[in-house]
């Protein structure tokens, strides 16, 4: 799909020049938490920095079969995280790093015009129900003091983060993407900046997309 190798090719730009920042700025870490991994773009150059303790969170079970073949030293979990445990629907959309947990907002400019360009009538083309877990779940018995965590969920980013009010303690840098356009119903950036800032975090750099249409923003522990 040109569309796809188009925001492949923006995507290695733009996840580059993060990591050019965490190595000119020395950031130090020991561990880095994606979740939200994909196809592993950002993964592929964090591995660069040679970190030894990986963990990703990828809830598409066949991109959590092609990660788990590329990157194996790496540990992968096939599973969503929210806020609790439960069942949800998830949407799979044609673009599959769109995929998501959010509910759509239908008059959403930025998503009639994706769909425009995809060619499809709907926001989705499938939907299935998948059980989640929380964060403070999945990585209780897995210490993160020093981490890295990654948060790219597609509007569903305050769910996860509160489902971490333990793990969040430990952790020293969250990057986490802000989208413009209002894609998703209940998606409000502001409470995401909320939370991390009552949390003791700060945000120290924003990474622009090329298309400018979201961002991700770097916290830091304070």
């Amino acid at each position: 799909m040109f569309i796809k190798s188009l925001i492949d090719i923006f995507s290695n730009y733009h996840h580059a020049r993060i990591v050019r920042y965490i190595k000119s700025n020395n950031i130090k870490f020991d561990k880095y938490v994606d979740i939200g991994t994909h196809e592993g773009e950002f993964l592929e150059h964090i591995v660069k920095l040679n970190k030894k303790k990986i963990f990703c969170v990828e809830p598409q079970l066949s991109l959590y079969r092609a990660l788990k073949k590329k990157f194996k030293k790496a540990m992968i979990f096939n599973c969503a995280l929210d806020k609790k445990i439960s069942k949800k629907y998830f949407f799979i959309n044609k673009l599959d790093g769109t995929s998501t947990l959010s509910k759509f907002n239908e008059n959403s400019f930025f998503l009639k015009f994706k769909n425009l360009i995809l060619m499809q009538k709907n926001n989705f083309e499938k939907k299935t129900i998948i059980k989640t877990s929380t964060m403070d779940l999945l990585f209780k018995n897995i210490p993160l003091k020093k981490t890295f965590l990654k948060i790219d969920v597609e509007g569903y980013e305050i769910n996860v983060l509160k489902g971490a009010k333990k793990k969040l303690k430990e952790v020293s840098y969250v990057l986490v993407e802000n989208q413009f356009g209002n894609h998703y119903k209940n998606s409000n950036f502001a409470l995401v900046d909320k939370y991390l800032r009552e949390n003791n975090f700060k945000a120290i750099k924003d990474f622009y997309f090329p298309t400018l249409h979201y961002k991700d923003i770097l916290y830091k522990k304070i």
